[in-house]
């Protein structure tokens, strides 16, 4: 097995020592760039040259992921708290206090735990986790408004070149290499993905689409059976990029045969709901999809059948897909990213969550989404699908913080369908 290890020197440097001790029978090529945003450049190189890839850290991954259609296995190294533990280290060893930094890339979760362990209560804490789509510029002009603002007293990143911009600035900065222990858990990791490929494209996939409004179209005829052939090369051009087969089914549908591991693959499913995006905006036409994977044909048709089924049942054009163990999976392309996390142990903060009874992470949650949306205020199904949670449970949580003093009815606003009106909710949460 050869891996691709793509990345920073020094970081390459890490990966690459890490993983001859783990595993010396693994043969390691490195590609080396200081900056993610140049990263794609290499990897069509070491696809052709290398088994599988291994990216030392996730924003080169999603980088790259945004601009190139892997074929071969890859995963990213993740930072541990043994990376910041040492950045703790190098801190303490500068009398610098530990309840004053901003961190990027590194998870929330983590974060918390290392101050747990250490006894820490944060006072300005500010994580930056990572976002696709984000320039590494960005992370350099978040640290140093931070650090000049003095809200921090340093600046840890995961990022290589931001660390050598800071430095070159004048700005006191940490950087979180990738360790030992998180090299062996990705190369785990890439060694099942090498084996689960194998298996995934062995396993039969299905997606049928279906024009849903083609019908009321048809009082202008050729002008439909234009739109539909337009339509229809799309549907072609996506089948060909995922090297599938399509068959009309009757006026209105399409099925496309091809296999699990390519309609897993983030990118083509970008492609889907790119395509999907297209026809509505261009055609006036909804293209519904449903996806459907299993060890026969037949069954992945089966499981398809379902997902259209079920994504025509809720009526918001959204995509699904049920694997062969009968999983559901989806809405594809809603993950919601916010801007960033203030990880804090404000008395406001406590004093909110014990009288609404709500966990300070829902509560930062609400707020980060708020500040994001730039307004507080929310009705019951906003607030529902902000926190993934039912419009019931919406519903209880706005009711205990209007009881707690920290929300209020703001306006009601009445269905144009008639019935009860919905209540607008300003919550009030200033921390």
């Amino acid at each position: 097995m050869k891996v691709g290890v793509i990345g920073s020197k020094s970081s390459c440097e890490v990966v690459k020592k890490s993983i001859k001790e783990i595993d010396s029978s693994v043969e390691v090529a490195s590609y080396e760039e200081e900056q993610v945003n140049r990263s794609d450049r290499l990897i069509e190189e070491c696809e052709q040259e290398c088994d599988a890839v291994l990216f030392t850290g996730c924003a080169i991954e999603s980088f790259v992921g945004r601009n190139y259609h892997f074929t071969r296995p890859h995963v990213s190294v993740e930072k541990s708290v043994v990376s910041i533990a040492g950045a703790f280290l190098q801190m303490q060893k500068s009398n610098i206090e530990l309840d004053a930094f901003s961190i990027d890339i590194v998870e929330k979760q983590v974060i918390e735990d290392l101050l747990d362990a250490f006894d820490i209560l944060a006072r300005n804490i500010y994580s930056c986790p990572f976002q696709a789509g984000v320039e590494e510029e960005q992370y350099v002009e978040w640290h140093m408004k931070l650090l000049d603002e003095g809200k921090v007293n340093v600046a840890l990143t995961s990022l290589r070149w931001v660390y050598k911009i800071l430095q070159e600035k004048g700005y006191h900065a940490i950087y979180l290499p990738p360790t030992r222990a998180k090299v062996r858990v990705a190369l785990e990791k890439l060694k099942n993905e090498c084996a689960l490929q194998e298996a995934e494209y062995a396993q039969a996939a299905v997606e049928i689409f279906q024009l849903t409004d083609y019908k009321s179209r048809e009082e202008n005829y050729y002008s439909s059976m234009l739109a539909k052939a337009d339509i229809e090369k799309e549907i072609i051009k996506y089948t060909e990029g995922i090297q599938g087969a399509i068959f009309a089914s009757g006026r209105r549908e399409y099925i496309v045969f091809s296999n699990s591991g390519a309609v897993q693959e983030e990118f083509n499913q970008r492609k889907l709901l790119n395509l999907q995006k297209k026809v509505q905006e261009e055609k006036k036409i909804s293209l519904n999809v449903g996806i459907g994977t299993g060890g026969t044909m037949n069954d992945a048709e089966m499981n398809a059948r379902r997902a259209l089924d079920f994504s025509l049942k809720n009526a918001k054009q959204e995509i699904f897909w049920i694997d062969a163990g009968q999983t559901q999976h989806g809405p594809l392309g809603k993950e919601i990213q916010l801007e960033y996390q203030l990880i804090s142990s404000d008395p406001k903060l406590q004093e909110i969550s014990e009288k609404t009874g709500l966990s300070t992470t829902s509560i930062l949650k609400i707020i980060a989404i708020a500040d994001v949306r730039k307004s507080y205020i929310f009705d019951a199904h906003q607030l529902a699908e902000c926190l993934g949670i039912t419009v019931r449970s919406a519903r209880r949580i706005m009711n205990k913080i209007m009881e707690a003093d920290y929300g209020k009815v703001y306006a009601k606003k009445t269905a144009a369908a008639g019935g009860r009106p919905k209540a607008l909710v300003e919550i009030l949460f200033k921390i």
